[in-house]
């Protein structure tokens, strides 16, 4: 989660929402340019990172955190979203412990933290704005709602008790600090991603209503979302949000619809291997495929990089980022030409949409038997045949396809490879991902291709379900997706 320590997993399987409200509740429309950009950079900005000797982030440096913050270069962390193509940048405040990122006299006054103490001298978010307003990109901040907990000074300051249990007193003080920034800002900051209003710390309709109040004062149109915990599923939380936290731990789960539950469907996660780390999760086409699939219904998705201190991101993460973009552009060129019937196959519906390989009831994710570009998931639906999508770790297992719209389906072709096939297997689909309809089963089959007849029903999903692998007396091995076709 953007918290860099491990917190409890909310159960909040109630919270839910139904793909029937997703799609008939439409929300604020000051979402709609948050709709419209798609994609935005997620960056944690940290003591406990950047001005940390053992962190990787701090580059082996370490001072006052006043200094620190002297030390970020705007222009350049400007330069690189301006790259990245980022719709918006969600930059952190604070998390924990007592440092802020530019001054609040309220915080002072509360805290009894002098200028420099706690509150950088140098106002940050000002000069964010200001480098970043240059480029054309949006700055959103993150912000918590349990407040500097970790500052025994801080805290007893803001009134947080020991027992990190809010009360009305506190959130009222926690508010002010935000409302101050919120006053002076007032339209320069867009948009808050707040962390921490978790109900088992005692956050009620109430009191997320002070904190929303708050984070909004400045600007009426300033867009929030206030955030529960992870969840199985990207969920709405409370009526003072305008779109959804979302945050999860991997880039999977897609929107029917740009609303849910009357806000706007947004996701966030990581692009390294945790929050603010090192790596890569995801490839650049499994990344452009992905929020390719979310935007195509108004869906945005937020991405979490690492940052250095000096104010560059990492390296690989920047060259992924930078052909995001394009690569989106690109996709787009792809829909058209399934219009103009120049998909491979002509016409196909799957056509470089966005797969995977899971188990055999859909719970789990499985890495390819060999590599992304021996066996991705990807390889399925690339209208190449000598290309192929095999799931490793699992020989019965499932190949799921998102057509990326509902839409009717009129036909679904399934080729396996020469050997690669299931002895007993199902076709399956969905409008909504959740229920599923078997169209086709198959017992002793000897390979080749299915050419499936369906009577054009609303489709998003299929699932190929390879039940029975190689075995005593049998022909099949483990099922290998040659590719997969779908068809109106």
């Amino acid at each position: 989660m953007p918290r860099l320590y491990l917190f409890a997993v909310l159960a909040a399987c109630a919270c839910l929402a139904t793909a029937a409200s997703a799609a008939d509740k439409p929300g604020n429309p000051n979402t709609d340019w948050f709709s419209r950009a798609g994609y935005g950079v997620f960056v944690h900005y940290l003591a406990g990172l950047q001005n940390s000797a053992e962190s990787p982030n701090s580059l082996g440096k370490q001072t006052s955190w006043d200094a620190c913050v002297r030390e970020f270069n705007v222009e350049a962390f400007a330069d690189q979203m301006r790259e990245c193509g980022a719709g918006y940048v969600i930059f952190t405040v604070m998390q924990v412990n007592r440092f802020m990122i530019a001054p609040n006299a309220t915080y002072d006054r509360l805290t009894g933290y002098k200028p420099g103490e706690a509150c950088a001298r140098r106002d940050l978010i000002e000069e964010l704005y200001q480098a970043l307003q240059k480029r054309g990109v949006p700055l959103m901040l993150y912000y918590t709602g349990d407040g500097p907990r970790g500052d025994a000074k801080a805290a007893a300051g803001m009134k947080c008790p020991p027992d990190g249990h809010v009360t009305e007193e506190f959130v009222r003080n926690w508010a002010a600090v935000a409302r101050e920034y919120g006053e002076r800002y007032k339209g320069k900051v867009t948009g808050y991603w707040c962390d921490g209003c978790y109900p088992f710390i005692g956050y009620d309709d109430k009191k997320l209503g002070i904190l929303a109040q708050g984070l909004r004062a400045g600007n009426p149109k300033r867009i929030i979302s206030m955030n529960n915990g992870v969840n199985p599923k990207v969920i709405s939380y409370t009526r003072h949000e305008d779109f959804t936290t979302g945050e999860m731990n991997t880039f999977t789960d897609v929107p029917l619809s740009r609303w849910i539950d009357g806000e706007q469907w947004h996701l966030l996660s990581f692009l390294g291997g945790w929050w603010g780390g090192p790596g890569l999760q995801l490839s650049r086409r499994q990344l452009i495929d992905y929020v390719h699939t979310v935007n195509a219904v108004g869906g945005v998705v937020s991405i979490d990089v690492m940052l250095y201190r000096d104010g560059l991101i990492e390296r690989s993460q920047l060259m992924t980022l930078k052909g995001l973009r394009a690569g989106l552009k690109a996709k787009l060129g792809e829909g058209d030409a399934w219009k103009r019937g120049k998909a491979v196959p002509p016409r196909n519906k799957a056509w470089h949409r966005m797969a995977a390989l899971l188990s055999l009831d859909g719970s789990r994710r499985l890495i390819p038997s060999v590599g992304e570009n021996e066996h991705g998931a990807r390889l399925g639906v690339d209208g190449d045949p000598n290309t192929s999508a095999v799931g490793g770790g699992e020989y019965p297992w499932t190949y799921e396809v998102d057509l990326a719209s509902v839409g009717p389906l009129r036909r679904v072709v399934v080729t396996f490879t020469q050997r690669g096939y299931a002895v007993a297997g199902d076709i399956k689909v969905s409008a909504d991902g959740a229920r599923w309809e078997t169209v086709h089963s198959w017992e002793e089959a000897t390979g080749g291709k299915i050419d499936l007849s369906l009577p054009g029903n609303p489709v998003r999903f299929i699932r190929v379900c390879g039940r029975k692998p190689d075995g005593p007396d049998q022909p099949g091995i483990q099922m290998a997706i040659s590719e997969l076709e779908a068809y109106e």
